[in-house]
């Protein structure tokens, strides 16, 4: 559950810092409405690559501490 909540901190503090780096370009008029629209879906989608990597990330790192080391 914990680790669940901080994926969601992380996803929230990403858009958060993307919504204050790339405000200018994303309420700039001279820039096609089109444009903006693709670069939010792949800003969208890297994020949710990140979060994904991050779950199997925390998932691997649980699944080795309940297995244990063998040498």
């Amino acid at each position: 559950m914990k680790h669940e909540l901080g994926i969601i901190i992380v996803g929230i503090v990403i858009l958060v810092l993307l919504g204050c780096f790339c405000r200018g370009f994303f309420v700039n008029t001279n820039v096609h409405l089109a444009l903006r629209v693709v670069v939010g879906v792949i800003g969208g989608g890297v994020l949710a690559l990140v979060i994904i990597g991050i779950k199997r990330l925390v998932a691997g790192l649980k699944k080795g501490k309940s297995e244990g080391v063998e040498k």
